[in-house]
């Protein structure tokens, strides 16, 4: 008996989370517990499993740049936070200029004690996420990416499809440039000599400064870039990732629905509750797109579907 397929749009993806109820999300490349979703009065509680151990166990060093690693939290926020009331105070006003790094966590929409600020975005970093989204796997990353993990079947569906890098150019950052543009000013890239990307990202975010009353003030989470904002004379913030372990956290339902979709698409494949969820899949028509394929004799599948069809059902009549 073949396994029931489901090819589901984002927003559908709360059907199958209403449905399941309690949410158990793996990696299955790893064979490696992700987290744990319970239903509470305003959302979930979600118990974060996997630690950074865990994780560097479990990833080859020459497969580190594809397979998905630690990251994407930071550690620093209440300093943040602190240094936001001092630049409140400034007659002159401050905008804020973030990395690509920041685009890849979505730092900024997610962040509403930025929610009033002007952003600016250099050229360059502009160019490193359209450069990034253009990345495809070649046959032998994938077979080397076989050799090294579980259920490497799976790896079948990312056959002439993006890279990890590429989808989260496409998933993530893109989504979060279309969702700021209304609030963004590109920082045209300046025409003095630069030995690479980051002295271009940051002279040419200098150069805006110095034409501009406000303060600039570049966020990153790339130490590496803060020895040019230094020499720059570039007011900037280091964020920092974590080294304690995550914990739990009580979040909205449209945060989970988020946090598993962003999973999906950023990791290419998950698996929640049993159910293999495809963020990159052969077949695939647009970036919010996931393929479902549950366990042969699932029982949660014949409720999803009941439910899929009379949500598609309810918006088509809604949509006219």
């Amino acid at each position: 008996m073949r396994s029931p397929i489901e090819v589901i749009e984002k927003p559908e993806l709360q059907v199958l989370i209403n449905v399941l109820g309690e949410i158990s999300v793996s990696y299955p490349l790893y064979d490696l517990p992700l987290l744990r979703a319970k239903p509470i009065e305003r959302g979930y509680r979600v118990e974060v499993i996997a630690g950074k151990r865990e994780f560097n166990a479990k990833v080859p060093e020459y497969l580190s740049h594809e397979l998905p690693t630690w990251s994407d939290f930071y550690d620093n926020l209440d300093e943040f936070l602190q240094n936001l009331e001092l630049y409140e105070r400034l007659k002159k006003g401050v905008a804020f200029a973030p990395d690509t790094n920041l685009f890849y966590h979505r730092f900024i929409s997610g962040f509403r004690p930025l929610e009033k600020y002007q952003i600016v975005v250099a050229e360059g970093v502009k160019k490193e996420i359209e450069n990034a989204m253009n990345y495809k796997y070649r046959h032998r990353e994938l077979e080397e990416m076989r050799r090294e993990v579980r259920n490497g079947s799976l790896l079948k569906e990312f056959s002439n499809r993006r890279t990890k890098k590429s989808r989260k150019a496409a998933y993530i950052a893109l989504k979060e440039f279309e969702r700021l543009k209304d609030r963004i000013i590109i920082a045209e890239s300046v025409n003095e000599k630069a030995h690479n990307n980051d002295e271009i990202i940051v002279k040419s975010l200098k150069h805006y400064d110095n034409m501009t009353p406000t303060l600039l003030v570049f966020l990153t989470a790339d130490i590496a870039i803060t020895d040019v904002a230094e020499m720059e004379g570039l007011e900037y913030f280091l964020f920092k990732y974590p080294r304690r372990e995550l914990g739990g956290h009580d979040v909205t339902a449209y945060q989970l629905r988020t946090l598993i979709f962003n999973l999906a698409a950023v990791f290419g494949v998950i698996e929640v509750n049993g159910i293999t969820v495809f963020g990159e899949f052969g077949g695939k028509q647009g970036l919010n797109e996931l393929k479902l394929v549950f366990p042969t004799e699932n029982r949660a599948y014949h409720e999803f579907e009941f439910h899929l069809k009379l949500s598609r059902k309810l918006t088509e009549i809604m949509n006219g």
